[in-house]
């Protein structure tokens, strides 16, 4: 029992969690200026994103137009 009771004591979950979130150290100003750097980072990768969906749609209609064949699956059809 002495040997199991030394082990839990040398093993902290506080301690890990604490350092393993570095949002933790930093001041309140810091993170919003990390969060706000964040936040425009995802929301022009969002738009990058959105660009390129537009793209293949634009592509699929160009192809399924010259080609004339269907590309895109019909919603009625059964599987």
């Amino acid at each position: 029992m002495d040997k199991y009771e030394n082990e839990k004591e040398s093993v902290s979950l506080q301690e890990e969690t604490n350092q393993s979130d570095p949002m933790a150290k930093k001041s309140p100003e810091e993170r919003v200026k990390e969060l706000e750097a964040e936040k425009k980072r995802l929301q022009k990768a969002l738009e990058l994103e959105k660009l390129r969906s537009k793209a293949y749609d634009t592509m699929i209609n160009v192809a399924e137009e010259t080609f004339n064949i269907p590309i895109r699956k019909k919603a009625g059809t059964k599987q």
